[in-house]
């Protein structure tokens, strides 16, 4: 058997080559497994939840310079291209230089498509908690003078994190 292997060696090669090219074959096929396929194991009532959360179904309202203003349905993970398509595209005059859009859209955004030489309006809900937000997110706290409250009152800053900052300084 050694001679023959010495006389042609390339045949050694020829079980490692198809070896390599079915692994890589039923790699591809784990792959393509549909998701919910995946959830199987788990039980019908979780499986219904995953179902439910993946299609929820969320309102965005459209005004400003589309050919269709209103209220539209869309889903989870829509850009506001998709949105905008849906309110049949751009009026001539619409600014589009303004736009992001790549931009993800949440549950109950509003959406404003400014025309040309015209500003992005600044939209406000009437809500105590949003008004609240943007009073609180307004006041500019400089963390090289700030004590340890104020530090705290920046998003992802605890105690811990502030008297680090505070004891780097």
């Amino acid at each position: 058997m050694k001679d023959y292997l010495k006389k042609y060696p390339y045949l050694l090669l020829i079980p490692i080559t198809l070896c390599g090219l079915s692994f890589l074959f039923f790699q591809k096929e784990e792959e393509t497994i549909p998701q919910s396929t995946i959830f199987s194991t788990t039980d019908s009532q979780s499986v219904s939840e995953t179902t439910n959360i993946v299609n929820q179904e969320w309102y965005v309202d459209v005004k400003g310079a589309v050919n269709s203003t209103g209220m539209y349905r869309i889903k989870e993970g829509m850009r506001l291209m998709d949105v905008i398509e849906l309110a049949g595209g751009f009026t001539a005059e619409a600014d589009q230089n303004q736009i992001n859009f790549s931009k993800l859209l949440t549950d109950q955004e509003i959406v404003y498509i400014p025309k040309v030489g015209e500003e992005m309006p600044s939209i406000n809900e009437e809500t105590n908690s949003t008004q609240s937000n943007t009073e609180h997110t307004n006041k500019k706290i400089n963390i090289n003078t700030a004590d340890a409250t104020e530090l705290q009152q920046l998003s992802g800053i605890g105690e811990k994190r502030a008297a680090d900052i505070i004891n780097y300084r």
